[in-house]
């Protein structure tokens, strides 16, 4: 399984670290309430685990960057469990209960051996053309009754309120590093309404959607996260025609108190294999 287009993002970028710590404060608590929600569940005890915990399971964490997921799966599971944390690059250390791999899903290498009862993958399979084959790969590895959460942005541009022409250049920025950058390395911004359809087209149950969204203010997360895409994808943004003048004035518009912007729509889809 190989694709010639690299991912435009990547661990080992100087500006990785703030990256990961804005996507941290955008995202992780939406997706611990999807996780954790998980044990409420009527079908939860085909898992084979206890009712009402994730104590003792087997969790994966699918394109971990610096772990933040894959560090409260930990408490999660407890000693008696274990996770392990999948990455290209991965910016996180093993300790304890977790485990962590390096491993390049474009490949044919094999996916860590499980079984697991949970599989988690935020902003991952998105950007890799072969992802219905990868869901397949990953679904396979899960045990019967275990559970798999894929979450993905649905990219929204709609800016709200910014200063002077800034809301034009936010824009301009938003259009070209998602045409011209992202869809150019292979990224799909249909895939995330689509995961529902996929998986229950691969036999998964209880498959369930909820999306989540928020406004990103002047030097909040999301502004940070914006900055961060902005730092890593620059050169590949100039070359796509952006005048630089304009592409220089992004980070300062994204730390304006008086900027607001829509959010991109995460679809959060829990699905059980049956």
């Amino acid at each position: 399984m190989t694709d010639i287009r690299p991912y435009p993002l990547s661990n080992l970028h100087a500006t990785s670290s703030s990256h990961h710590d804005a996507l941290s404060d955008l995202l992780d608590d939406d997706t611990m309430y999807r996780i954790t929600g998980l044990i409420d569940r009527e079908t939860f005890p085909a898992t084979g685990l206890p009712s009402g915990t994730w104590a003792g399971a087997r969790m994966l964490e699918v394109g971990a960057g610096a772990g933040s997921v894959a560090q409260k799966m930990r408490y999660l599971v407890g000693d008696s469990g274990r996770v392990v944390a999948l990455d290209l690059h991965p910016a996180i250390a093993p300790d304890g209960n977790l485990d962590v791999v390096q491993l390049d899903l474009l490949s044919d290498a094999p996916l860590p051996e499980g079984p697991f009862h949970l599989i988690h993958a935020r902003l991952t399979l998105g950007h890799l053309p072969p992802r219905k084959a990868i869901t397949a790969r990953l679904i396979e590895r899960l045990v019967p009754g275990g559970w798999l959460c894929l979450e993905d942005f649905r990219a929204r541009r709609e800016n709200i309120a910014v200063a002077g022409d800034g809301a034009e250049i936010i824009e301009e920025f938003q259009r070209t590093v998602g045409m011209k950058v992202f869809d150019a390395h292979g990224t799909d911004r249909g895939w995330a309404p689509g995961i529902h359809a996929t998986l229950t087209g691969l036999g998964m149950t209880d498959v369930e959607t909820k999306t989540f969204s928020s406004y990103w203010g002047g030097g909040n997360a999301g502004a940070r996260f914006v900055t961060a895409i902005h730092a890593q994808t620059y050169d590949k943004v100039l070359a796509a025609g952006m005048d630089k003048a304009r592409l220089d004035r992004v980070p300062e518009i994204m730390a304006q108190p008086a900027t607001l912007i829509h959010g991109h729509e995460v679809f959060s889809v829990v699905a059980q294999r049956a």
